[in-house]
């Protein structure tokens, strides 16, 4: 059969989906490298006799239409024993605080390092930086309406009940990897590691789910559950490596 002028149109100029998500992708990707390697030249730039080495910028993105501040902290001290990413590490994704007033989103990173562990530990702290880093602007993407931020199919509903109840201990740990949010944060900043590592998504994946094993936070049965979920999302995604 003849393809139409419509078809042959359409074959010409219409992307698939998945070049569409892999388009988008790559620009978040691209934001996500620069800032990597800005924040990490000016923490080993700064790291000799401080205690504490702060980065900060304001971004604005017109590309992707992406706007936030970004602070990022790397506290050198002894209280370490290794390396660790704080629980203050986070993003916000809305564009108004808890009173209603305007406020631009922003991400906030927050590593310690026992100085002892330098300069060996500056290849661990990149690569769990770029994982960081390429998560938060994932949620950046999941609020922020009025900003512009927010990109349409990403999961925006206000799960902070249940957050607090994870939190609390009224809910396992394991349900926090299992949230609809961190589910495709996880699956972007994990990516994101593997890509920089120049290792299979699989190997990244298994890396951090050992570390939540190890401490804990999930046993054989939820790392499982966690797993299926997160083939079934990157699915309906696309453009993920089998894991």
């Amino acid at each position: 059969m003849v393809p139409s002028f419509f078809d042959i149109y359409v074959m010409e100029h219409v992307k698939l989906f998945e070049q569409f998500i892999n388009e988008g992708r790559a620009k978040y990707d691209a934001l996500a490298s620069k800032l990597v390697k800005d924040v990490f030249k000016h923490w080993v730039n700064h790291a000799k006799g401080s205690k504490e080495i702060s980065y900060s910028d304001s971004i604005e993105n017109d590309k992707i239409r992406l706007e936030f501040d970004l602070f990022a902290n790397l506290h050198i001290t002894k209280k370490i024993k290794g390396f660790s990413i704080l629980n203050s590490t986070g993003a916000d994704s809305d564009d108004e605080d808890k009173d209603g007033d305007w406020q631009t989103p922003h991400i906030n990173i927050d590593f310690a390092v026992n100085p002892d562990w330098l300069p060996e530990y500056w290849s661990t702290i990149y690569f769990n930086l770029a994982d960081v880093m390429r998560h938060e602007i994932e949620h950046l993407t999941q609020g922020g309406k009025d900003i512009g931020n927010y990109r349409a199919g990403k999961p925006d509903q206000d799960d902070s009940h249940l957050r607090l109840l994870i939190k609390s201990g009224f809910l396992p740990k394991s349900q926090y990897l299992m949230l609809p949010k961190e589910v495709d944060a996880n699956l972007q900043g994990l990516r994101f590691e593997a890509k920089k590592r120049k290792e299979s998504f699989s190997d990244s994946i298994n890396r951090y789910l050992d570390v939540k094993q190890s401490s804990g936070e999930i046993d054989d049965k939820e790392r499982e559950a966690v797993l299926n979920l997160w083939r079934k999302r990157a699915k309906e995604i696309g453009g993920f490596q089998s894991f």
